[in-house]
């Protein structure tokens, strides 16, 4: 089943299409403002097997040297990286309610356009960055992190599809 999530947007520049010419606004001159914050609609794949999935990631790519560290633009919290809450502590306890939410909004919101056509069949997974990036189909600073019949690949894609395959993800975190 696929529904739509609740990405926290922080996004500084805002683009609006008049007539065919495009037109581009600052906020703030660099500020967010709190509608930059508020809460926005992006098609995201189920909550539901969500956590699995997440955990998946957090293991490939959550670490504080990659998409565990708080300035990039995929970051994903949890024991192996970054941490939401001053309270916990890396290295240390699952990966909160609080954390998988984020985690799952920032994967759904890094190109939120494109994840919308994914989720509701009207486009290929390939499209998306976060697809392209592990399987080395796009420059990967973080080099190969699945091949195409890998565990974690078939976890993540999986979930893309509406369907996770547990067993799937069970393995890759099964794996060193």
């Amino acid at each position: 089943m696929k529904h739509t999530g609740r990405f926290i947007g922080a996004g500084l520049l805002g683009v609006a299409l008049f007539g065919g010419a495009a037109t581009t606004t600052l906020s703030g001159a660099g500020c967010v403002t709190e509608a930059d914050r508020a809460p926005r609609d992006v098609a995201c794949p189920s909550e539901v097997d969500w956590p699995i999935v997440s955990q998946v990631l957090e293991k490939s790519c959550g670490t504080q040297d990659c998409h565990g560290a708080p300035a990039r633009p995929l970051r994903l919290y949890g024991r192996n990286g970054v941490r939401l809450s001053k309270d916990s502590i890396v290295g240390q306890g699952a990966t909160t309610a609080d954390e998988l939410a984020q985690n799952r909004d920032s994967v759904c919101g890094l190109e939120p356009e494109l994840m919308a056509a994914v989720v509701t069949g009207d486009g290929d997974v390939d499209t998306l960055t976060v697809t392209r990036k592990p399987r080395l189909l796009e420059a990967h600073k973080g080099g190969r992190v699945w091949l195409d019949a890998s565990p974690g690949w078939t976890c993540f894609q999986s979930w893309l599809d509406g369907a996770v395959d547990q067993a799937a993800c069970e393995a890759d975190l099964q794996l060193p």
